[in-house]
């Protein structure tokens, strides 16, 4: 059995990612109108409006996270996600795949067990010539299981 080929491959700014933030943010903005249409201003719809907003600034920000995500032929690394951390190894789950993006969880192997999964969104858009070969490694089995 061939093992997947190395592949390294940007993570961020995913079309679908952008599509769906922003298609989530429209309807809460639709039954915010209708709600405010219907009903006078009240502390429930101030409350709401606020979370709306509060959403849409974090779902704003994850747009941007930019890194690589890098398999070797045996192990993931996540390098340069922007923030303070460092580079770390880890595992992929599949949560998500539309064939032209994929939803991945990123399990970090750290040797702490309250290590905290991270969210990836990648897009065929951002390296369409290795994209194949990310499918591939995302859905390579280990020789473990």
């Amino acid at each position: 059995m061939h093992s997947a080929p190395s592949v390294s491959y940007p993570v961020g700014r995913c079309a679908f990612q952008r599509g769906c933030w922003l298609g989530l943010l429209l309807c809460a903005l639709v039954v915010l109108g209708i709600w405010s249409y219907q009903k006078p201003f009240n502390v429930a719809m101030a409350c709401s409006g606020l979370c709306t907003v509060t959403a849409a600034v974090l779902g704003w920000a994850s747009l941007h996270r930019i890194g690589t995500l890098s398999w070797n032929g045996q192990v993931w690394c996540l390098h340069g996600r922007g923030d303070a951390w460092e580079d770390e190894l880890g595992m992929l789950q599949v949560v998500l795949d539309v064939q032209e993006a994929l939803l991945l969880r990123w399990q970090p192997a750290s040797d702490t067990l309250h290590a905290q999964p991270v969210w990836l969104w990648l897009g065929v858009e951002q390296s369409p010539a290795c994209w194949q070969d990310l499918r591939r490694a995302v859905y390579q089995r280990s020789e473990m299981y």
